[in-house]
């Protein structure tokens, strides 16, 4: 008997998926007794014996039992038959208990809204749902000097519209083909404004289509450290192959000059081409190769799974002073743990949420500026109702803003009538003042116009910027600290561009400094305990020289630690990638500082921002 079972199981697989009767009567020899429908369709007796061994096959003269090989008219038919069947599957997950005492009690413990608290909703009570997630097996192809194939499974909440961790469900899970809970209705996909999620030919296409294209997404964030080491590799390679092709024909170009200048008037012409044809040439080189190193990624969709589970809904009531909206929240009772909220802005679950002043939850990133005059919050899918004064730049919204009858700019309360008091233009309040650190070699130093910047660390609060002053404080901050801090944390976030500085005490924030790269110099902004008095908000530093203005940046940092005595063991470093902060042994400044572009242009801005005090 031959020892490939392939086709064997193949065959006798599909018998048996088609509700057939497969029993070994010998060796080598296997009765089947197929449904009358199936044999129809095969044009054939319901009662069959195959073999598929060359040495049993003696049998079949006598019509004994049948010889299946590949290419026979019967393995032709099933194998078109299962061409044409889906490879997605439905499974269900029943090794749950849908009980939970005092539901409301442990989703009051695990979620939380900064500026709002959780109240029940009257009569409300936990519901069972059938919850579903998908699970989108994707070809993925890497594609650059060679090809790469893998296959990547991505989970999708079907329900929440984002990527869930599948390898923790798979771990606790149990899949059957069976509903055990069929009294069950299927939970709404709250991400696609209660649209319905089946109808009476099965999943609700349009809900399905939304989630692939979700799933596509996630698939960069999946491959993150995979596409971080080949483009790594793919940047080494294409350098090499850069530096070959340069110095070759940069060879070829001084073997051409050379003999240019030895050659005649008649000769000239002809080399002078070919000098061209050379330089062309090893453009279309340097282009070629960096098309050969370029990755590409290309998906494929293999199939799809629908996995579904029950879990409990219930609905609670987020309530501030002028706001409150009402949202599900969902018992998980495979992992025992309440879901998370999901943001109304980015729609990914979890962090600390916000309440936004028109009903939506928002993370602190996905939040609008704050408003300076009435600290009413807004999420960035309402930043329509924050604008900015005309003298201050600070954020306003449109509660507070107050609009001058006379030229019509907004300005805040505080500077109302100053939006045209200069010339028709709104005022803007400078004064030149000494650095405390010139003695370190920084540059001269004008107070600033810029305000509303941000905190390079991750989710933190946004924070009302001081007004720039038009005095000197008369006060030293360079003398003993009459507040102390107990470490610093330091957060060089490259995205913004923002270097930012912590004063702590415990675990509570004491003081907060930032510094930003701006157009005219680096601007500072500062939190702290001082308020207006403090003569390091509003400032704009000149900015250094490229190789110094590292040694420019740690002076500012020196300088904050001083003012708040922090020891030098007390400080720790972070570095901002991916929206992540990650700990670091050194201060790593932004590359748009180190930029000689960048920080001539901010240079420039600079001294003219000083010829207009």
């Amino acid at each position: 008997m031959s020892d490939d079972t392939s086709l064997q199981e193949l065959v006798l697989g599909y018998c048996r998926q088609v509700d057939g009767l497969v029993e070994p009567p010998a060796y080598g020899i296997y009765e089947v007794l197929l449904p009358d429908e199936v044999a129809a369709r095969w044009g054939m007796d319901a009662h069959q014996r195959f073999t598929f061994s060359a040495e049993a096959d003696n049998a079949t003269t006598n019509g004994y039992a049948t010889f299946l090989h590949y290419g026979h008219a019967l393995v032709e038919t099933i194998v078109n038959e299962l061409r044409l069947q889906t490879a997605n599957g439905l499974f269900f997950i029943s090794n749950v208990r849908l009980e939970k005492p005092k539901l409301y009690a442990v989703i009051e413990k695990a979620i939380s809204v900064s500026n709002a608290k959780l109240f029940p909703v009257p009569g409300a009570a936990e519901q069972a749902h059938l919850h579903h997630y998908a699970r989108f097996n994707f070809k993925v192809s890497l594609i650059a000097d060679e090809k790469r194939e893998l296959i990547l499974p991505i989970w999708m909440d079907l329900q929440g519209g984002y990527a869930v961790k599948g390898s923790e469900i798979e771990r606790q899970a149990i899949l059957d083909v069976e509903n055990q809970f069929r009294q069950l209705d299927p939970a709404l996909p709250r991400w696609m404004d209660g649209e319905p999620l089946a109808t009476t030919n099965g999943f609700a296409p349009k809900v399905l289509a939304s989630l692939l294209e979700r799933a596509r997404h996630s698939v960069a964030s999946e491959l993150g450290d995979t596409l971080a080491s080949l483009q790594k590799r793919l940047r080494h390679f294409l350098e090499l192959d850069r530096a070959r092709l340069n110095e070759y024909y940069t060879d070829l170009l001084k073997d051409a000059e050379r003999r240019l200048q030895k050659a005649d008037e008649e000769r000239r012409p002809a080399l002078e081409a070919k000098l061209t044809a050379i330089a062309a040439e090893r453009q279309s080189k340097l282009e070629d190769v960096e098309q050969k190193y370029r990755l590409r990624v290309q998906l494929e969709l293999i199939n799809l799974a629908i996995i579904a589970q029950p879990k409990l809904d219930l609905s609670v009531e987020i309530r501030k002073r002028t706001v409150s909206v009402k949202r599900l929240v969902t018992w998980d009772p495979l992992f025992h743990a309440v879901e998370a909220l999901v943001c109304d802005v980015c729609g990914q679950p979890g962090k600390p949420l916000s309440l936004c002043e028109n009903g939506h939850l928002a993370h602190s990133e996905c939040l609008a500026a704050q408003c300076v005059e009435c600290k009413r919050t807004y999420c960035q899918k309402c930043a329509e109702s924050v604008q900015t004064c005309a003298v201050c730049d600070r954020p306003v919204c449109v509660h507070s803003l107050a609009r001058c009858p006379e030229c019509g700019r907004a300005t805040c309360h505080q500077h109302l009538n100053e939006c045209h008091a200069e010339d028709g233009a709104p005022r803007r309040a400078r004064s030149e003042e000494k650095s405390p650190l010139a003695d370190a070699g920084a540059a001269p130093l004008v107070s600033s116009p810029k305000t509303g910047q941000t905190t390079g660390r991750k989710s933190a609060p946004k924070r009302e910027t001081p007004k720039a002053k038009t005095s000197r404080p008369q006060t030293s901050w360079m003398k003993s600290p009459s507040v102390t801090g107990d470490y610093m944390n330091i957060y060089s976030d490259p995205a913004q561009g923002i270097i930012t500085a912590y004063v702590m005490v415990k675990k509570r924030e004491l003081a907060a400094r930032a510094w930003e790269l701006t157009e005219e110099g680096i601007a500072v902004n500062c939190w702290c305990e001082k308020g207006t008095l403090c003569r390091e908000s509003g400032i704009v530093y000149r900015p250094a020289e490229p190789e110094r203005i590292e040694g420019q940046v740690k002076s500012f940092i020196k300088m904050f630690q001083i003012e708040y005595g922090v020891p030098d063991k007390k400080i720790h470093y972070y570095h901002i990638r991916q929206q992540e902060a990650h700990g670091e042994l050194k201060l790593k400044v932004p590359m748009r500082w180190r930029d000689p572009a960048a920080l001539a242009k901010a240079c420039a801005g600079f001294d003219k921002l000083k010829l207009r005090r």
